[in-house]
């Protein structure tokens, strides 16, 4: 009897294994294993490299660090001024965090590399992607390090942990290089049936699979990147404009801009731009440089006023006072204890700081057309009309911001009426962009870079200080003073210093660029040896 039970137990034993192996392997078949590891796919790695924030998502951290010193520097952002020359500082260094975010684009360049010819055919896609976001942050990283580990980055699973600083001259070219060559892939390319390519637009989280917006992101880059050129290789500007005017395909109109607002809104209050701006809040007073270029006389009010700011408690749009030290009277006359009666005006909550849809305007027609409108002056035989372009960027930027404002419809704690007004007619906006294209076009070529610098001061304002840093220090070889908006005992920041990992564990090739590792060494780009004073 104990006989035929032991058989009858192996018996069960073995039914019960199988039908748990069965049930295993089905599962496993339906949800991939979801007791598992996830395995790592090129699809993934792609999306988390366009979905990790200070790329193109905002990042409060980044942020709130940035706020204090580039709002003051760049005259973008009022705030009680003591009148105390400042300290260099920056809170946040973009040297090791622009490398982390790009880690997971590496581990999927590492496994295209290794794919068959047939199959890097069919991922081709998130290879493009992968070169265009890396490049992306190479050419941001450049601008506030000037010589940084390029040709030789990410290459530790090759057992190179200590790579070159290659001079920003030469980044700029390989970026350059890189974002044509993505273009011309891209350039005929329709996706597929693979199972690759009909799971791109869904692992595209910044453009749901849009070649065609891609295209424009990647030329509308390499302009930009262009004009930093002006000064040091102004024929190697002309060449590439030249180049994607020919193609046609930019952000040359408002639907062509490229932006992106975080999908998870109710949580931007803790992690995107939003929750920096609240935590700085004394840095985002109306700063005097922005109100005086806003209100340019007494019958002409450029109509962005009423969305980018946000009337004071006695109804006024008032800017505070650029220089400091301030008396006592005025000090005291300074207030935020009521959100809905502040002095002197805030940048406007409805559209930014309170706005859960607050866009990151990665490129946009505004800055494309101003970028061309310098082009027309510098290269007349390009055949741009300068004053038209201006023109069309001013209305573009003024219909961007109240659309956003218009798009925010949270009851946000201390909200004012008055910060969200109706649109102006069509024919109101007409009025002063001719008012203000007229004088344009009656200014010398000099004083005309200087307002196409002035419309990038107005549309760029906080929510790109990086560009915005890099055009200020970019023009003032050329314009000086007339492109500096800070108070006088600001002090202006060439560049960042690099992390002291560098020097401690890249010593060998850190000094090639020792010398250079402070505040006021201009970079390459800015075609200066001296520091701004």
């Amino acid at each position: 009897m104990k006989k035929y039970i032991t058989i009858l137990s192996k018996l069960f034993f073995s039914s019960v294994l199988l039908t748990t192996i069965s049930c295993q392997k089905t599962l496993e078949e339906k949800f991939l294993d979801p007791d598992g590891f996830t395995q790592p796919t090129v699809q993934g790695f792609m999306a988390d490299g366009l979905q990790r924030l200070g790329t193109f998502r905002t990042d409060y951290g980044a942020l709130y660090h940035t706020f204090p010193v580039f709002n003051r520097m760049l005259g973008t952002g009022g705030f009680s001024n003591d009148g105390v020359t400042n300290t260099f500082s920056w809170g946040h260094n973009p040297f090791e965090s622009s490398f982390d975010r790009m880690r997971s684009l590496n581990e999927l360049d590492l496994r295209y590399d290794a794919m068959s010819d047939q199959d890097k055919q069919t991922y081709l896609p998130y290879k493009v992607v992968s070169d265009v976001v890396k490049s992306y942050i190479f050419y941001k990283l450049t601008e506030t390090h000037n010589s940084i580990p390029y040709s030789e980055a990410l290459q530790g699973k090759g057992n190179n942990f200590f790579p070159k600083f290659d001079k920003q001259e030469d980044v700029y070219a390989g970026v350059l290089n890189k974002l044509e060559d993505a273009y011309n892939k891209f350039s005929n390319y329709t996706l597929g049936t693979s199972s690759p390519e009909k799971d791109f637009p869904s692992f595209d989280i910044l453009l749901k699979g849009d070649i065609g917006k891609w295209k424009i992101l990647i030329n509308s880059l390499r302009l930009r990147i262009a004009l930093r050129h002006t000064n040091t290789n102004p024929q190697l500007a002309k060449a590439v404009i030249q180049k994607v005017l020919t193609t046609s395909v930019y952000a040359n109109s408002a639907e062509n801009s490229i932006q992106y607002s975080d999908k998870n809104t109710d949580r931007a209050l803790e992690y995107l731009i939003n929750r920096a701006m609240q935590e700085q809040r004394s840095s985002f007073f109306a700063p005097a440089e922005m109100i005086a270029l806003l209100t340019p006389d007494n019958t002409h009010t450029d109509p962005r006023l009423y969305v980018l700011f946000q009337p004071d408690l006695f109804g006024k749009y008032s800017a505070i006072q650029k220089e400091g030290p301030y008396s006592k009277e005025y000090s005291a006359s300074i207030t935020t204890t009521d959100l809905t009666k502040t002095y002197p005006s805030l940048y406007n909550r409805t559209t930014f700081e309170q706005n859960p849809g607050l866009p990151s305007q990665i490129i946009t027609s505004t800055e494309v057309k101003l970028i061309l409108s310098e082009a027309a002056l510098r290269w007349p035989d390009l055949n741009l009309n300068a004053t038209t372009l201006f023109k069309e960027a001013i209305k573009e930027s003024i219909d961007k911001y109240y659309l956003i404002n218009k798009a925010n419809t949270t009851a946000y704690a201390g909200k004012i009426t008055e910060s969200q007004v109706a649109a102006p007619t069509p024919q109101a906006i007409t009025n002063y962009v001719d008012y203000i294209g007229s004088k344009f076009a009656q200014a010398s070529d000099l004083e005309k870079k200087g307002m196409i610098y002035d419309q990038k001061f107005i549309d760029f304002n906080v929510v790109n200080p990086f560009d915005l840093w890099s055009e200020t220090r970019r023009l003032i070889k050329e314009l000086g003073a007339r492109v500096i908006k800070k108070p006088t005992n600001i002090r202006f920041m060439e560049r960042t210093i690099y992390p002291t990992s560098e020097s401690t564990n890249n010593s060998k090739n850190f000094t090639e660029v020792a010398k250079d590792n402070n505040y006021t060494s201009p970079v390459w780009f800015s075609g200066r040896t001296e520091a701004y004073k």
